[in-house]
């Protein structure tokens, strides 16, 4: 397997000459989304950029039209069409913004959403071992930024730039006529701005990345706080306050860095602009000189002075912007190295479909990014349509077994065989296409009851007769009699009119979508937790009936359950230890053995939540099937 991608720029400075590639990256983007309203942001920049120039010609004219009039008609019908230029300008200009905002805003908005789409696309596809680092959730983090309210922030920015730029050139045509030092004495006084503002937008960079992981700290405690599910057990166990504390306390640590930073960046900015006075000063005394000379008139004299100025402000205003620009493409370094990541593995074939699998563990251990193995060299078969039950104690690696099996993640070492072929050959999604799964932590998705059924196989979602099957087969059939607009019910309390279920609702809903889904390949791992042990058996007894010839997989505490698989495989500490049938493990006396004997104790014993305790069967039939299975 190989793995290719873009070389990402996390954790790397990126050079000054890398600010103007990630600026073009970023315009080729916006200019293959909308490329009219780009061209018409960028020409109506270009004409703006001209108009105060232009303005300060008409001006010129104007007072050396005024300077020069006698009284007669021809002077007032002069200075009367310069008034009318001012004025025609002006109107051009505040037409030309109005089209330009149109632009803009279609721009914003088309392009907020593509960037969006990007991030979230990306997520959808990097693989899941990236989720277990907490670098990947900074870098995530950074790139949402990017993606919304950075991302149109560049492109006024770069679009202000250049305009300014033309204000600059402009200005600059009008200087020259005056003498031909006047820029160079002004952008001297201009020069360390431009340092300035880009040491700034450095440290500005640096800081908010060094930040990251205490931002998400202070975001996940706002989120526990206001979060309605976490609400119930703040107030039992009266954490609201200390929480408060704890999010007060890092987010003033995290305002203090910054206005440490700002205060020295400021002292620093103000020395540069002190320097840009006395550029300008100098300046202004070289017009003088030239005025006395009588190289230039009264008008021009104004006009320049306007010009000088306006030429000053202008360049420190561009500096200024470029250090902005070359701050946010910073940002944008984020948002491309993670919406370009690549994971590209070779030798990838389709997953066989319409037909049970055989399943070959052949030294298979994993370990999470960072973290000790939690499976550990584990060997096994699963033939064609078995049923097959997972025990063990909790952190025994159950669920990692299932996430290896269901290709979520690849194995640290050995392989996992599917008809013989290597997982890591197969293509991901075809191979997961084919499997459906119920977790412990399965969702609840806070829509329809319909999407809750049908996300199992979501281009059949308007299937109703087939969802309604599927929700039967799940023992769900009451649950939607009792929803007052059935499937089209809303559920959950997260939006308006919501219908909120208990936990054992949600689980066979759950459990719904995954018999939705046309899979070869089933597992419930646990998703029965909220139910009690009669009513787990029936569900896993009907998932047993349901899946037919699949090959399925089940995981679970109560040994009652996993009686009625065809085969028990006993986890301990990531180690497969036994491998049999119920009747073959109850011979061997082993760990399985021990457990079942254990847990029937504990039903005779009429425990809280057991058969006994509940009116149910008696406690020894209830932890050992029973008339079931």
């Amino acid at each position: 397997m190989r793995v290719t991608g873009v070389k990402a720029l996390q954790g790397q400075d990126l050079r000054r000459s890398g600010a103007a590639r990630m600026l073009w990256w970023f315009f080729g983007l916006l200019w293959r989304e909308r490329p009219l309203a780009v061209a018409i942001n960028v020409a109506a920049t270009a004409v703006q950029g001209l108009i105060p120039a232009v303005q300060l010609l008409i001006t010129q004219r104007l007072l050396d039209t005024v300077a020069g009039m006698a009284g007669g008609a021809g002077g007032v019908r002069d200075m009367a069409v310069w008034i009318a230029a001012l004025a025609g300008v002006s109107a051009f200009q505040a037409l030309l913004e109005s089209e330009r905002q149109t632009a803009r805003a279609l721009l914003r908005e088309r392009a907020g959403l593509r960037l969006q789409h990007l991030v979230i696309e990306k997520s959808g596809k990097v693989p899941l071992e990236e989720f277990e680092l907490p670098a990947f959730h900074d870098r995530l983090q950074r790139a949402r930024q990017a993606a919304t309210w950075r991302s149109f922030f560049i492109f006024e920015s770069a679009l202000s730039a250049a305009q300014t730029l033309v204000h600059l050139v402009s200005f600059l045509v009008l200087l020259v006529q005056a003498h031909a030092a006047l820029p160079l004495v002004l952008a001297a006084g201009a020069a360390p701005s431009l340092l300035t503002h880009l040491r700034r937008g450095e440290e500005q960079y640096a800081l908010r990345r060094r930040q990251t992981p205490a931002q998400r700290r202070v975001d996940y405690l706002v989120q526990l706080l206001t979060d309605r599910d976490a609400a119930k057990e703040l107030r039992l166990y009266q954490l609201g306050r200390f929480l408060i504390d704890e999010w007060h306390r890092a987010a003033l640590a995290l305002r203090d860095e910054r206005l440490r930073l700002a205060r020295s960046q400021q002292l620093r900015i103000g020395a540069a602009r002190a320097w840009g006075v006395l550029s300008l000063a100098g300046a202004v005394a070289l017009l003088l000189w030239r005025a006395v000379e009588g190289v230039v008139s009264l008008g021009g004299f104004v006009a320049l002075m306007q010009a000088a100025t306006g030429f000053q402000g202008q360049l420190v205003a561009v500096l200024r912007q470029v250090g902005s620009l070359y701050e946010e493409s910073l940002y944008l370094s984020d948002l491309k190295a993670f919406v370009e990541y690549e994971r590209v593995e070779e030798g990838r074939e389709p997953a066989a479909a319409g037909q049970p699998c055989r399943i070959d563990f052949e030294n298979v251990s994993f370990a999470y990014p960072g973290g000790p193995e939690v499976l550990k060299d584990l060997s096994f078969t699963i033939y064609p349509g078995e049923k097959v039950a997972l025990i063990g104690t909790n952190g025994a690696g159950k669920t990692t077994l299932v996430k290896l099996l269901l290709g979520l993640y690849q194995p640290t070492r050995g392989r996992i065989l599917i008809d013989g072929k290597d997982l890591r050959t197969l293509d991901p999604e075809g191979h997961r296409r084919l499997a459906a799964a119920v977790f412990q932590d399965y969702l609840r998705y806070q829509l329809t009851a319909r999407d809750n059924v049908g996300f199992g196989q979501v281009e059949r979602l308007d299937d109703d007769p087939a969802i309604r099957d599927a929700v039967d087969k799940a023992g769900a059939g009451a649950v939607l009699e009792q929803l007052p607009s059935g499937l089209d019910t809303t559920l959950g309390r997260t939006f308006e009119g919501g219908k909120d279920l208990s936990g054992g609702q949600w689980q066979k809903l759950a459990i719904a979508r995954a018999y939705f889904r046309d899979a070869r390949i089933l597992v419930l791992d646990e998703p029965t937790a909220a139910l009690d042990a009669r009513a787990e058996l029936e569900v896993f007894e009907q998932f047993r009936a349901l899946a037919g010839q699949r090959t399925a997989v089940f995981v679970s505490h109560r040994m009652a359950s996993a009686r009625i698989a065809d085969r028990i495989l006993v986890l301990e500490a990531g180690r497969l230890i036994e491998n049999g049938s119920h009747e073959e493990l109850l011979a061997k006396g082993g760990e399985y053995a021990r457990m079942f004997e254990m847990q029937a104790r504990w039903y005779r014993s009429g425990a809280p939540g057991g058969a006994a305790a509940s009116g149910g069967p008696s406690s020894e039939q209830e932890a050992r099937g029973g008339e079931h299975g």
